[in-house]
């Protein structure tokens, strides 16, 4: 036995040592990259700002444009979860706290240096580097294009007040309004944009209504709900009905088509009598005219002479994007890696809602503080375990089986009851009924705000309203929450407890 020590011994530190040096080379090899990923993304992000502040009309160009802006999402999500996944201090909690639910691209901080982190790694820097290379020609017919107006130098303050990630759905819509219709084709062109509630149909539509390219092309645009075509007068005279937002003058000469916003509430579809009430009025029968269905009901899509537009959520990676200038504002992220990892975490929870993350990052913003940071986490994480105690659905009587519990954001799109969190250190539940929107013709609205009761401020007695968000883009609707704060009452608690049990 004593002969064979000294060489496994040996053995054992030569692997050790290989060990070792291959693990320092992978290391090396991954820092490498992401500073070749980082300078790959700055020359992406000249490009994709430059071609932003132009108005593409060429579709294979538009293709390339939202190819060139998933891949610059994409890849500074893996930058930041490489970068400041591991930036934590002595102090701060371990990354995989912050990072553990995301997707792929989070998991390459736990494991830095190994083979699947670095193989990933260099596919995105390779990906971007051949985009870089394809982008000669690209660049070359960009110049031949007109610039829009100036937008604001801040981020943020852009985000605030244009719309963000819907550019390819707009110029689709565009471009369906201003294609002329076959000359087989008979009737008007319809196109349903169908997607959950708030989610961005009626912004994408008021963008699409504001384009000069819209408002040269129709003579008119009216806008017209569910509601209105019950009501005969108001198919035949819309004029004094308030439904026709914009006319232009026309000569004798000039085409009289005419541009329908046909807006549907809930779930509803007009049945068979209304809509061709609808398709058959004055104001459609001009050549050319078109209508544009929005409706959260796949039903509507049945309406349609092409194909259906479908709104989802933003990718995971571009939401991320949404969401960080939104909480950092004018302050640069870099100067923050703590808080950078804690907003990776605050955005995953958000689920992918505009509402969410405007109100979130508007505490987020006023208060850089890690600490508070950590709070509102926590609280969101809490909040999502209450809702689920207080409301989660019962066993399924012929199953038996518990159903799937849905996320409070997905019972807030369908307007059902859900917990909401505070950081007030109190015993009662804050509960939510419903979120709707007001138009912004409506002036009255609650001078309490959602981010005032969710930071403590304290709540009016019973069952109140509250300003959610008001937002500042077009349509500029403003968002309201009926809600109240109320204490539990010990027996339902016990009562739920006790089906739990069983």
């Amino acid at each position: 036995m004593e002969m064979f020590l000294p060489a496994i011994l040996s053995d054992l530190l030569g692997r050790s040592v290989s060990f070792v040096v291959q693990r320092y080379r992978q290391q090396s090899s991954v820092d490498d990259s992401v500073q070749q990923l980082h300078l790959a993304l700055l020359r992406v992000s000249v490009t994709v700002e430059e071609a932003e502040g132009r108005r593409i009309t060429n579709q294979a160009m538009l293709r390339q444009l939202g190819a060139l802006r998933e891949a610059m999402y994409r890849g500074y999500y893996m930058l930041d979860a490489l970068t400041y996944g591991r930036s934590h201090g002595a102090d701060a909690p371990p990354p995989c706290r912050f990072l553990s639910r995301l997707n792929s691209a989070k998991r390459l901080c736990f494991n830095d240096g190994g083979v699947s982190s670095g193989a990933e790694l260099r596919r995105m820097v390779d990906r971007l580097g051949s985009m870089i290379a394809d982008m000669k020609e690209f660049i070359v017919f960009l110049g031949g294009y007109p610039r829009v107006c100036r937008q604001p130098r801040s981020a943020h303050l852009l985000l605030e007040k244009f719309m963000f990630g819907r550019q390819r759905e707009m110029e689709q819509v565009i471009s369906f309004l201003l294609r002329p219709e076959g000359s087989g084709s008979s009737g008007v062109g319809v196109l349903p944009v169908v997607g959950p509630a708030r989610i961005g149909k009626s912004t994408l539509v008021e963008h699409v209504c504001h384009d000069e390219r819209v408002r040269s092309h129709f003579s008119s645009i009216l806008r017209m709900s569910g509601d209105d075509l019950e009501v005969d007068e108001r198919l035949n005279d819309p004029g004094d009905h308030g439904l026709i937002k914009h006319h232009r003058d026309h000569d004798a000469s000039s085409r009289k088509s005419s541009l329908v916003i046909l807006e549907l509430a809930e779930d509803g579809v007009p049945d068979e009598g209304r809509w061709r009430r609808l398709c058959s009025s004055a104001f459609c029968k001009g050549a050319g005219s078109k209508i544009i269905v929005t409706s959260r009901s796949e039903a509507a899509e049945r309406l349609g002479t092409k194909h259906a537009l479908r709104l989802k959520c933003l990718n995971q990676d571009a939401y991320w994007h949404y969401f960080k200038t939104l909480a950092f504002g004018s302050t640069n992220p870099e100067e923050h890696p703590k808080l950078v990892a804690i907003a990776m975490d605050i955005c995953a929870e958000e689920k992918g809602s505009f509402i969410g993350a405007n109100i979130a990052c508007s505490l987020l913003r006023a208060n850089l503080d890690a600490r508070f940071w950590l709070s509102i986490l926590q609280n969101m994480r809490e909040y999502t375990e209450k809702h689920r105690h207080l409301f989660g659905r019962e066993p399924d009587p012929l199953t038996l089986r518990r159903k799937v519990r849905e996320h409070p954001h997905d019972l807030l799109q369908k307007n059902r009851h859900v917990y909401l969190w505070r950081l007030a250190q109190t015993s009662k539940v804050f509960v939510s009924y419903g979120c709707y929107q007001a138009c912004p013709a409506q002036k009255e609205v609650p001078r309490i705000t959602l981010p005032e009761v969710l930071s403590g401020s304290p709540a009016p007695r019973g069952r109140f309203e509250a300003l959610a968000w008001r937002s500042q883009i077009p349509p500029c609707y403003s968002y309201l929450m009926s809600c109240s704060v109320q204490t539990p009452v010990p027996h339902v608690l016990a009562r739920k407890n006790r089906s739990r049990l069983a």
